[in-house]
């Protein structure tokens, strides 16, 4: 009877410990991430697994991405950072399934937005318009053109290495982060946040570009996921400021009162809570800003 009882105590143990023992693993990484074990600084690299109860350091202009569980965390701004936080916080906001609610609408956008932006319109406007020089423009825009198709038929390695050569080729600067943009939301969709954001850094559209809607969607969602609150409220705020009433704008009043939440300013929530509920109660975006409205 003894042996049978310690065997079932091993059975027990051996199922519940790599249930508590949590470990973000290092998905991707560029620049220098350190690991603090026994009062000393350890590099670490890609593949590696860190306690959660650990304190990282990121430097040297770093990208990590680390991943647990549902949980993808990307830290792009050097410092130090408390595994234990990191993990608590991305576990809240991982419960909000934010991707689950702006993913959709993303596609839609970006499945029916123009095939050119305003950059390539800007790109010849007043300049001698040579043959050569047109079709150079039309080529330009069928890199994206090419990829928004690849993006529709689930080749995303595809469709990132075009938008990508599209960039290489494109006519100016303003054309140049239309296609970083495009890679970024192909990276997001292949779930590597770290290279989605490194691209997006670089990109910074003005908001009568047309694909501006789908850039703050895209980013917010990230940074959000991500933990940076401050600036996601920073891009939400931008858009705001001219912003008309519909879809794209509740959706950003929802997010910003998640990110007012994950920095527990209950007021400036409900706030924009209450700004989500009121252009649409019915819709799914004012329905869940109901349902926060209520366990606040």
């Amino acid at each position: 009877m003894k042996s049978i009882i310690i065997f079932f105590v091993i059975i027990f143990l051996t199922s519940v410990l790599p249930l508590s023992a949590e470990e973000f693993l290092v998905e991707y990484l560029e620049g220098i991430l350190e690991v603090n074990e026994a009062s000393n600084w350890a590099t670490v690299e890609i593949g590696y697994t860190i306690p959660t109860e650990s304190y990282l350091r990121l430097s040297d202009n770093g990208f990590a991405e680390l991943s647990t569980g549902n949980i993808t965390i990307t830290l792009n701004v050097d410092g130090t950072y408390s595994t234990e936080e990191l993990l608590r916080s991305g576990k809240v906001v991982a419960s909000w399934k934010i991707g689950d609610l702006i993913n959709s609408k993303l596609k839609k956008l970006i499945s029916s937005g123009p095939t050119s932006g305003k950059s390539a319109v800007m790109g010849v406007r007043g300049a001698a318009q040579t043959e050569q020089s047109l079709e150079w423009i039309d080529e330009s825009g069928e890199y994206l053109k090419e990829g928004k198709e690849l993006l529709k038929k689930g080749d995303i390695e595809a469709a990132i290495a075009t938008f990508l050569e599209g960039a290489d080729y494109s006519f100016g600067e303003q054309e140049r982060q239309e296609y970083l943009f495009y890679a970024a939301y192909g990276y997001a969709e292949r779930g590597s946040n770290a290279l989605a954001l490194k691209n997006l850094v670089e990109v910074s559209p003005e908001p009568d570009a047309s694909y501006f809607m789908d850039f703050v969607l895209l980013k917010g969602r990230l940074l959000i996921e991500n933990l940076a609150f401050k600036e996601a409220l920073k891009l939400f705020d931008r858009y705001l400021d001219n912003a008309k009433e519909g879809e794209v704008t509740q959706i950003v009043y929802f997010l910003s009162a998640l990110c007012y939440q994950g920095l527990d300013n209950k007021q400036e929530a409900l706030k924009n809570l209450k700004a989500a509920h009121a252009i649409d109660m019915k819709s799914e975006y004012g329905r869940a800003a109901k349902r926060m409205m209520d366990s606040l």
